[in-house]
């Protein structure tokens, strides 16, 4: 007798206990009777001894256990199924998730629609934006082009009326790279006052501008009658020498013709013209100077 099954419990549960026990082991019993037969027949076809014919016989308890297990919860399935509260409940719960969806679907659409309007509504009001700021862009340039004229009708009708003319005024020098640029601004002057440097200047053409003689000496008018001047020798020479002025002409300095003035000075191997009137302003050691960078000077060497 197993003194353990008692402890702890009544008498009527320990009973209880010791039937269940009893019935499960008359069960296992009568199926190891009913299958003894099939293993019988198994293990006398197989050559099986004791030991492998009832681990077999264990196999086939085990999946005949499983068996009916599968059947018993198919049955039950089937059962619930059939059942009409829980097919009333299933079709409520499908009913229910079917008006979600519908309604997730409706809000996401609403929201897409609301979206695309908007959206809409902010390329409408851009393109009017683009479209008052070019006609206010428009508008700006015809106000503009139209004071434009009539600045330029006020000023011609003052320079006819104050006989106001545009003359070519100073030159400004721009360094780009190696390049020189000599950019020239038109200057508004008066026609009288332009008319009497003109006559001043027919007047002073002869008159050397370097060192000049006073008019009172005897010596000038021998001066003014003897010397040739600068262009008409340089007019001269370039008659009688082929390439003048050119590189290919070794006795004269291209560069001191075209610029008036020579980084090597007289130290120059070429014939350099000096004329009597110059428009050039020379300096002592202009080329040697620290202020000059190389690559300038080999620019201009290329003019």
């Amino acid at each position: 007798m197993d003194f353990g099954l008692g402890f702890g419990k009544g008498p009527k549960e320990t009973m209880a206990e010791e039937v269940t026990a009893i019935a499960k082991a008359e069960g296992l019993e009568e199926e190891e009777r009913e299958m003894q037969p099939e293993f019988e027949g198994l293990a006398l076809e197989n050559g099986m001894n004791r030991k492998e014919k009832r681990k077999a016989l264990k196999k086939m308890k085990r999946k005949q256990i499983r068996k009916e297990v599968a059947m018993k919860e198919r049955e039950e399935v089937e059962a619930w199924l059939n059942d009409p509260e829980e097919q009333k409940r299933i079709s409520l719960m499908e009913h229910e998730e079917a008006e979600r969806s519908a309604r997730e679907r409706k809000e996401f659409e609403e929201r897409e629609k609301a979206w695309l309007e908007a959206m809409e509504m902010q390329r409408k009001k851009k393109m009017e934006e683009e479209e008052e700021e070019e006609e206010e862009e428009q508008r700006r340039k015809a106000l503009d082009e139209e004071s434009r004229k009539q600045q330029v009708e006020t000023a011609n009708e003052v320079d006819e009326s104050d006989e106001w003319e545009y003359e070519e005024g100073p030159a400004e020098i721009i360094w780009q790279g190696n390049e020189i640029i000599f950019k020239k601004k038109r200057v508004r002057v008066s026609k009288k006052n332009s008319h009497l440097e003109d006559s001043s200047i027919k007047e002073d053409v002869d008159r050397p501008t370097s060192n000049p003689l006073a008019p009172e000496f005897e010596t000038f008018s021998e001066y003014r009658n003897s010397l040739m001047s600068g262009q008409q020798l340089i007019e001269s020479v370039a008659e009688q020498v082929p390439n003048f002025g050119t590189e290919l002409d070794k006795a004269h300095c291209p560069f001191h013709l075209k610029t008036g003035a020579c980084r090597f000075g007289q130290r120059c191997s070429r014939v350099h013209f000096y004329p009597d009137k110059s428009c050039t302003l020379l300096i002592k050691n202009m080329y040697s100077g620290p202020g000059l960078a190389w690559e300038q000077d080999e620019g201009l060497e290329v003019c």
